[in-house]
Order: structure tokens, then sequence, then C-alpha cells
């Protein structure tokens, strides 16, 4: 199975959240696990707003940091081409997703297939997902 993560369901691989236990199922599960690009300045970004709101130390975010790297080296990252911004664009225009939720759904669109499932605990990205015809997971929805 090809598993797309979008990053609200990559974080709980790294930090203890509710959605933690079934997001290291879904992982184990997947023979093939897939992202955006987009993931990595989105993961940055919600490690910063954490530090700078003291809810991290800055050992943590190295720690993190270091563990980001890890997980992404064991997943295929789908960069952001033409055909791809354009089908982000359809998505964001269609559904009124956010750019880098257009993102997430324009990539799990381009790699996710019959047998594949795309996991996020984004309510609108999910929506759009289901829309489009894919098998998806929210993560939120499942406590353990």
């Amino acid at each position: 199975m090809i598993l797309y993560l979008d990053t609200s369901a990559f974080v709980p691989l790294l930090v203890a959240e509710p959605s933690s236990t079934v997001c290291r199922r879904l992982w184990d599960a997947a023979d093939e696990v897939v992202s955006s690009v987009a993931l990595r300045p989105e993961v940055a970004s919600a490690m910063w707003r954490a530090r700078h709101a003291d809810r991290i130390t800055a050992r943590q975010v190295h720690d993190l940091s270091k563990a980001v790297d890890a997980l992404a080296d064991q997943m295929h990252l789908v960069t952001i081409g033409d055909r791809l911004s354009r089908d982000a664009a359809s998505f964001a225009a269609s559904y009124g997703l956010r750019g880098y939720d257009a993102v997430h759904a324009a990539t799990a669109a381009l790699v996710v297939g019959d047998d594949g499932l795309a996991a996020s605990g984004d309510r609108d990205l999910l929506a759009a997902w289901q829309s489009a015809g894919f098998a998806t997971c929210d993560v939120n929805a499942i406590t353990s």
C-alpha cells in the first residue's frame, strides 16, 4: 500500500499526540510512504512556532530536526513542478484549500492509486480527497 501523509499525519510520528498510535500503525503497514517536499517547511514552521511559544526547547528543536531528517529519508518526497502546481491551483480553486494543503491534495492525487491511502488530520483536505475519490484516513478520528 502507498501511504500519503500530510504534515498533520507526519508530526505525530515525531511527538506524542492523540493520533500518534494510528499514524505509527499506518506507517508500519505501508509499503511506501509518500509526501510533498512541502512537508519539510511546514514541519520547520511548526517547530519554530512551538519554540517561540516556549512549548519546546532549543534542544528539542535540534532533536526533532534530526528525527524529521531520519523519517524523511525513509519516504519518497515529491517535488513541485509546473504540472503539480497547476493541479494544486485547481484543488485550491475547487475546494477552497490553503496553499500547502492544495499542494498536498494534488501530490496525493498524483501518487495514490486504487490501493493507496491518504492520511491527514485536516478536515478540509480530507473532504477534498474524498470528493476526488481517494481512500482516506482521518488520523484524529481514530484514538487507538
